[in-house]
């Protein structure tokens, strides 16, 4: 043979022309592939841990062959949605393909390149994160790749075999006898054309002769190459009946994803329906491909007027309720009618006399807290002021131990001391359940133990993804009632379900439940401040009244008034039972970030909604300074100074954007990512200032303690997932040599002796 004919051939292969064929007609089912491969290559959204979705699947709160078999099952459903939408779409140019037999299966089979590709690109890289950051044997990764493939490979044999039950190909139709077509020899250099007829002149054959697709081979089974024989001597509604069989077979499947999905919303609350996130993003790019084949089938030229008319539709019937559900924060009354929110309200809420009512209810908190170091017999205690960033499950996780490390310092009484416990998102998630624990009699810290750490650590992601994929997305109908108020069930209550589930219902409380313990001085005070989304200001919510954080004060001489820039829970809506709100609704709310977690709507009109509290302060300094400010008579008088912890988990030395290329993309998108990227920089730049200022105004000493991630934090996504290679890090990154400094001076201002040995990681 030639090597011009075998070139040709080659070219001409049909799978090599299939994939030119998807390239220049089918863009759109390229972007699910597109997608599909950047998730798990880790090039899109690593920063936010979807690509552990994919690399690290969870299934009934274990990584195994099971969650990994699930995975595979929902992969092959795509591959094989991905075969069925494209021989719908695209048969009509491969008429060939109407005279062989079983023309699905040949289709299926000639359209691997893609599939295949992405099967092994992969595995490829599940073995390498299972591996490096799972530290997985290689048996252990051996049987869940293996799992992965057997589903894939089930649900494709499955497939195929319910397509070759119900349809018939062009023999079995029209009684066409095979033996007397098969006399062409497949064999031949060339396309045989001994069995061409005259064109015909039918209007309707037109079209289908004319976008024929050149083909010259195909493969007939994996490892035989045949000579596409022509198919001119058959009518032109013989062969578009062979294809149209599969668009009522293609319908079935449809449904059957579509039911899935619905039985896994109704279902999600059981575990067993709970699949890996994976599985779930699987599915749904499963129906969104067969939908969007069935739209461009039926409605062809006019698929994308139907489709951007469609998403109009949809987008104005998203105003009304029954369509786009509020998130509401748990505990809340909202059957009571919405408060005014504006400048107005805001100003007459703020009242003097209840700033002062305030001011004396904390300093009589502070008072009872010296009171018990009197007991002891320290005269002038040190306060310590307690501040954690934001930053999803390495945050929580970290914190946890950077306080967990703390405690062991001073032997265990890091709480006595702290009297303020403010920040934002995944840090005070892992700040509140260490002060619980603290708290709560029946639960008691072990030091050396990874018991509790281990907990913070779980995963949080896997259901937040999944409910979002097969609730959120959808028209989420399914609900609950309590106190007698309706609440649905979105992602964001997946999210507090799992915060419980981990913690083992530690922190599955109302607000009220740490009322008494902050007015006795048992337990330290705690602020949370969500942006309020609307107007920027602060939602200051506390169980203790703490009115005097809202604003500056104003000044007589300067004529400086500044206005409100925060409302405080508990006295706005003191008329809509706050004190009942659910304690892991309000940290949810705290750690809303956008787009992950559905902002939280407010009952006031008009309507407000909040978000994560690192949209504005993302460490606490603003509250920490105020609180400090207002009662710095009293912490000069009766304490012995104050110590502000910053625990971070970025560092904030290493903050800096390297420029990219000079690309004209760039120049457009840069501006906005550049200021969206340094927001939390310069959040820092005005905090500093703050934290100044307060040195100069307060008559006690001040240190300032900072515990952070070593620079190389980038390499954590900003999740609710963590592997067990960013456990290590994070638990290794508590003793830096800066962190380990700190320690020692934690130790020296505290006056508690020095521990015989340095606090060790025991790895659990």
């Amino acid at each position: 043979m030639k090597l011009k004919t075998f070139l040709e051939r080659v070219v001409y292969s049909f799978p090599v022309q299939l994939v030119i064929m998807h390239v220049k007609k089918n863009q759109l089912v390229l972007i699910y592939w597109v997608l599909l491969f950047a998730f798990v290559t880790q090039t899109i959204s690593k920063r936010f841990g979807i690509p552990y979705l994919f690399l690290d699947p969870e299934y009934l709160g274990k990584v195994d062959y099971k969650s990994f078999f699930i995975v595979g099952i929902t992969c092959g459903s795509f591959i094989m949605a991905f075969n069925i939408s494209s021989y719908i779409l695209n048969s009509f140019r491969f008429p060939f393909l109407a005279s062989l037999s079983k023309p699905f299966l040949k289709f299926s089979l000639n359209n691997f390149i893609i599939p295949l590709l992405f099967l092994g690109v992969y595995v490829f890289h599940m073995v390498k994160f299972q591996y490096l950051n799972q530290f997985e044997t290689p048996i252990g990764i051996l049987i869940n790749i293996s799992s992965f493939l057997a589903g894939v490979y089930l649900i494709v044999i499955l497939t195929l075999r319910y397509f070759l039950l119900t349809n018939k190909d062009i023999y079995k139709l029209y009684g066409v006898e095979q033996a007397d077509l098969m006399t062409i020899i497949e064999e031949e250099d060339e396309p045989a054309e001994a069995l061409k007829s005259e064109p015909t002149e039918n209007i309707n054959e037109r079209p289908f002769q004319r976008k024929k697709w050149r083909v010259d081979t195909y493969l007939s089974n994996p490892i035989t190459v045949r000579l596409v024989r022509s198919t001119e001597h058959y009518k032109n509604y013989m062969l578009h009946s062979v294809f149209k069989q599969n668009h009522i077979n293609a319908a079935v499947v449809e449904l059957i994803v579509f039911g899935v999905f619905i039985v896994l919303g109704l279902f999600r609350d059981f575990e067993i329906f709970q699949l890996p996130a994976a599985a779930s993003v699987l599915l749904f790019f499963t129906m969104l491909l067969m939908l969007s084949g069935v739209f461009r089938y039926w409605l062809k030229s006019w698929s994308n007027a139907a489709l951007i008319g469609l998403f109009l539709l949809l987008n104005f019937l998203s105003q009304f309720d029954f369509i786009n559900q509020k998130n509401k924060a748990v505990g809340l009354n909202y059957n009571v009618a919405p408060k005014e929110y504006s400048v107005e309200a805001l100003e007459s809420d703020y009242d003097d006399a209840l700033v002062t009512k305030d001011l004396d209810n904390t300093i009589g908190i502070l008072n009872r807290w010296k009171e018990n170091w009197n007991s002891r017999g320290v005269e002038k205690p040190k306060m310590v002021i307690l501040n954690v960033s934001g930053g999803g499950l390495r945050s929580s996780y970290f914190t946890f131990n950077i306080m967990q490390t703390l405690d062991s310092v001073v032997n265990g009484q890091l709480m006595d001391h702290t009297r303020l416990i403010t920040g934002s998102s995944g840090g005070l998630i892992g700040a509140s359940y260490y002060r619980e624990l603290c708290y709560t009699d029946k639960h008691k810290i072990d030091f050396a133990s990874g018991e509790y750490k281990e907990k913070i650590g779980k995963d949080l992601l896997n259901a937040t993804a999944f409910s979002f994929m097969v609730s959120d997305l959808f028209l989420n109908l399914q609900g609950y009632d309590q106190d007698g108020n309706r609440y649905y069930k979105d992602r964001g209550y997946a999210f507090e379900q799992q915060i419980k589930k981990n913690l083992d219902g530690v922190l599955d409380v109302k607000l009220h439940h740490y009322k008494k313990p902050e007015q006795e001085a048992v337990t330290p005070m705690l602020i949370m401040a969500p942006t309020i989304t609307n107007d920027g200001r602060s939602l200051i919510v506390s169980a203790t009244g703490v009115s005097y954080l809202l604003k500056q004060q104003q000044s007589n001489t300067t004529g400086l008034q500044p206005v409100p820039d925060g409302i405080e829970f508990t006295k706005f809506f003191e008329a809509y039972n706050p004190m009942n709100t659910s304690f892991t609704s309000l940290l949810r709310m705290n750690a809303t970030f956008p787009y992950i977690m559905p902002s939280t709507v407010l009952p006031t009109e008009p309507f407000v909604e909040v978000s994560d509290a690192g949209m504005r302060d993302n460490y606490g300094i603003i509250n920490s300074v105020r609180f400090i400010y207002h009662l710095r008579n009293w912490i000069k008088e009766n304490t012995s100074g104050v110590v502000l912890i910053q625990i971070r988990d970025t560092n904030k030395k290493y903050k800096y954007n390297e420029p990219e290329s000079n690309t004209i993309l760039n120049k457009i998108t840069s501006p906005l990512r550049n200021v969206t990227g340094n927001f939390i920089l310069m959040q820092d730049y005005v905090q500093d200032d703050y934290l100044k200022f307060a040195t100069e105004w307060l008559d006690v000493p001040f240190d300032y303690l900072l515990f952070q991630l070593p620079k190389t934090e980038e390499q954590i996504a900003l999740s609710w997932h963590l592997t067990k290679r960013e456990k290590v890090f994070l638990r290794n990154s508590v003793y830096t040599y800066e962190n380990l400094n700190n320690l020692k001076r934690i130790s020296l201002l505290l006056n508690q002796p020095k521990s015989k040995t340095t606090p060790l990681d025991t790895g659990q």
